[in-house]
């Protein structure tokens, strides 16, 4: 079944939904949300890959769809959905909709964890954060190596410090299924999975040219510069696109 919701700009499609909203409508919406109060917000990003995986995996497809908002986080799904007929102009790469909320997060002075990447990448990614956005308030971070039986306690201990924004730089579907387990448990105000972008704020993995993204120049550019990461992508293009060739 295919539903649209005007307030939030919600299609359903291909077994899941996106939000058809940019980076900075986003935000505007999180925060008013916080503003009154609420606890475990749950925005997810969803590319091309993340739509096939979600096919089979049950749990991902449970966090997309109970996500409260889904950004369209690649070319390839933002393509197919206009190609559809639906009114969107571009992606909105999930690391601008962490940046959308790191201002918000800074002009409010509110609390902020980050969670994932190595130990050297956050404290990097720290360094400029905090140069950045001097009023944002990091209460802590934590790196993404650790046992199953460490999770329950970093949860909690998450929990105790009470942030109004808690970004998980993890792989696809690690963060989403701890997104899932945790939200409704612990005291965050918004969840938020990100990827690669710890390692992009940091420096250590370069985001392409500003005039490459949004279009599948981008998509190039990764793949010429980290072959082993991103070449393997180009396995789930068919998968994609047989799933998207309807509504």
């Amino acid at each position: 079944m295919d539903c649209q919701h005007n307030d939030l700009k919600e299609v359903r499609i291909w077994n899941i939904k996106f939000n058809l909203l940019n980076e900075h409508q986003i935000a505007e919406i999180v925060n008013s949300w916080l503003e009154e109060g609420r606890k475990g917000i749950h925005l997810t990003g969803v590319d091309a890959c993340v739509v096939v995986s979600a096919q089979k995996d049950e749990l991902l497809r449970k966090a997309i769809l109970e996500s409260d908002i889904v950004n369209v986080d690649s070319y390839l799904p933002a393509r197919m959905l206009a190609k559809h007929g639906y009114e969107i102009k571009e992606r909105v790469p999930t690391p601008e909709v962490m940046e959308e909320l790191l201002k918000k997060a800074n002009d409010n002075h509110q609390k902020v964890f980050f969670l994932g990447a190595q130990e050297s990448t956050i404290n990097l990614m720290l360094g400029v954060l905090k140069k950045e956005y001097p009023n944002m308030k990091i209460v802590g971070y934590r790196n993404g190596y650790y046992s199953q039986e460490e999770e329950g306690r970093i949860a909690e201990y998450i929990s105790s410090l009470s942030p109004d924004y808690l970004f998980l730089g993890m792989p696809t579907p690690r963060k989403e299924h701890f997104i899932l387990k945790y939200k409704e448990k612990i005291d965050v105000g918004v969840f938020l999975g990100v990827g690669g972008a710890f390692d992009a704020k940091a420096g250590v993995l370069k985001r392409p040219p500003k005039f490459l993204r949004g279009h599948m120049g981008e998509a190039l550019f990764r793949i010429l510069r980290t072959p082993k990461v991103y070449a393997s992508r180009i396995l789930f293009l068919l998968p994609f696109l047989r799933i998207t060739r309807n509504k």
